[in-house]
């Protein structure tokens, strides 16, 4: 008999433009990420989202390209004696909504959700201190030639991770948008084209949210 993981209604805490995203049921340091049905994203009026509603195999190719970016990145850094900017991913576990990707929850110290990037500039509560941790994992996404496709305050979350003792330290982790998602695959070309393409996601992140963005130094400021 298949173990199938059951999630609740209560227990989602975010959905995107292609999944919805839940507490792991007993595991307070997973989430499970689940594809949305087909019909919720015919209501949205945009050419991706009619896309994933009638070609389920765009969907996957998402899927697919952002664990092989994962996959990339963490066996280029194997000798590396640091965080990587980004949530970990484990992969694949059954729930009674699908099939969900198993991933790294970032949250506060209680054991809630961190707080992504998008609602600390709604409620007015981004600091300097915050700002300074995303220009921290910015630079590291630099550092390591992360292939980011969909880089969004609301893809950035502010919290700590469990380091097999408890919380580790408050950071700012990229959370999804990973992967070289677009049609005509620029950024996989090599480092100038990705550097390229991320000096351009943090100029448009920066424009949209009403941030300064110095492209000299590659930096963030409120």
């Amino acid at each position: 008999m298949k173990h199938v993981l059951l999630l609740p209604p209560e227990s989602l805490v975010a959905t995107g433009g292609q999944r919805a995203v839940y507490l792991h049921p007993y595991d307070r340091t997973k989430l499970i990420k689940v594809l949305k049905p087909a019909d919720q994203l015919r209501r949205r009026n945009s050419f991706r989202g009619r896309v994933s509603a009638f070609l389920p195999s765009a969907r996957i190719r998402l899927i697919r390209k952002e664990y092989s970016e994962y996959l990339r990145l963490m066996l280029n850094k194997l000798e590396l004696d640091e965080q990587l900017p980004i949530s970990h991913m484990f992969g694949f576990v059954l729930t009674n909504l699908g099939v969900g990707c198993l991933t790294e929850h970032v949250m506060k110290p209680d054991g809630s959700v961190g707080e992504t990037l998008a609602s600390k500039i709604k409620s007015g509560t981004l600091t300097d201190g915050h700002i300074d941790m995303l220009n921290a994992t910015v630079g590291r996404l630099y550092k390591h030639g992360a292939r980011v496709g969909d880089m969004t305050a609301k893809n950035f979350v502010f919290g700590h991770r469990d380091n097999g003792n408890g919380n580790g330290p408050e950071e700012c982790v990229l959370v999804d948008g990973l992967g070289d998602i677009f049609a005509v695959q620029v950024r996989s070309m090599g480092s100038l084209p990705n550097r390229i393409g991320l000096d351009d996601s943090c100029k448009r992140l920066a424009r949209k949210n009403r941030l300064n963005w110095d492209k000299e130094r590659r930096q963030f400021a409120r």
